[in-house]
């Protein structure tokens, strides 16, 4: 069975998997890894409708929208975790996303506000961002781990750009500790499987429980199977999350690139290298970044950094996540017309993006 990231960003051309495709969709097979039972979790409150509940999580539910290096534009979703402008998203939403504006359904901020990233974290596929608002009205989190099969859920979000206003889909936990094998990113483990129908838009969108609180974030589903998707568990994301949070962008190492990887055969060939290599694929450079100064461009291949093998792009964020501002890295290259070299010193990432 194969699965497709509900990436709504159409920001950069995919080179992993579909190699250039308008969307950055990514393609992965799941496989079971283990399933536990917890405790039930709470009930609403009798003569709680579902359109009640709803109704108290459609303010901290957002649709966000992308416009890439490129231009193109993408349309996903956010919720809010803080009064302060604080919202939580998929990485694969705000990756190679050059603008991000946020637009609300509280009856209250009824005109779409530009948001910036805090950081993200692409092992995980959750990203932060914040907008210029103290005024918000968070989705209170539940506890994952209470979860059973059986349970009731909601999924909230913007899929397929519809347009109008968010789309509230109903179902079950169909499954618990699901591990999705991606072909181009990382695994991502600990998922939450509900029946619940879940589309490209959908990404970064609530899955909430009966009463109304957040147990996961909407991330992916599967292609040529019905009613399975995916959804990231709260309880592992609150340590992310947090960890996030605590480190700010500014801090962050930063040498102003978007990555995808190139792991098989096919996606080698179609950028025109030889079926045997792997690495991470340059997709977009900001102007003026380290990568950029430092001579990479667009279609390059990043093969190794400091000597040691690069197979995808999470090896990538993996190792620049062990290096600080003012580090240097050597990145060995290959694009068509053979290898090269270059040295890349490390920036902080800008706490606003152009």
């Amino acid at each position: 069975m194969r699965l497709a990231a509900l990436i709504a960003t159409a920001a950069v051309g995919v080179v992993a998997a579909g190699c250039g495709n308008s969307s950055n969709d990514a393609t992965s097979v799941v496989t079971v890894t283990r399933t536990t039972a917890g405790a039930s979790v709470a009930a609403p409150a009798a003569g709680t409708s579902t359109a009640d509940v709803v109704a108290r999580v459609l303010p901290g539910v957002v649709n966000v929208k992308t416009v890439g290096f490129d231009g193109r534009k993408g349309e996903a979703s956010g919720v809010v975790i803080d009064r302060r402008g604080v919202i939580v998203t998929n990485n694969h939403v705000v990756r190679g996303a050059r603008i991000l504006t946020v637009s609300f359904n509280d009856g209250r901020h009824t005109k779409p506000v530009r948001a910036t990233v805090i950081g993200t974290a692409a092992s995980r596929d959750l990203a932060i961002i914040r907008v210029a608002l103290g005024d918000l009205t968070p989705v209170p989190l539940g506890q994952s781990s209470k979860l059973r099969l059986g349970d009731a859920v909601l999924a909230i979000g913007f899929p397929l750009d519809l347009g109008g206003g968010p789309t509230v889909t109903q179902g079950i936990v169909s499954g618990l500790d699901r591990t999705v094998h991606a072909d181009n990113g990382p695994d991502l483990e600990g998922l939450l499987q509900t029946d619940a129908a879940i589309n490209p838009g959908n990404s970064g969108g609530a899955l909430v429980d009966s009463a109304g609180k957040l147990i996961g974030i909407n991330t992916i589903a599967a292609t040529g199977a019905e009613n399975i998707g995916f959804a990231i568990a709260i309880d592992g994301a609150r340590s992310v999350i947090d960890q996030i949070r605590s480190k700010p962008a500014g801090g962050q190492a930063w040498i102003g690139v978007t990555f995808d990887s190139i792991d098989s055969a096919a996606a080698a060939v179609q950028i025109g290298l030889q079926p045997d290599a792997r690495g991470a694929a340059v997709v977009a450079l900001f102007a003026d970044s380290p990568a950029s100064k430092a001579g990479l461009r667009e279609g390059d291949v990043v093969v190794a950094i400091d000597g040691k093998a690069v197979r995808s792009a999470g090896d990538i964020s993996k190792a620049l996540a062990a290096r600080k501002p003012g580090d240097s890295v050597v990145l060995d290259v290959v694009d068509q017309s053979g290898p090269r070299r270059a040295t890349v010193k490390i920036a902080r990432r800008p706490a606003t993006l152009p």
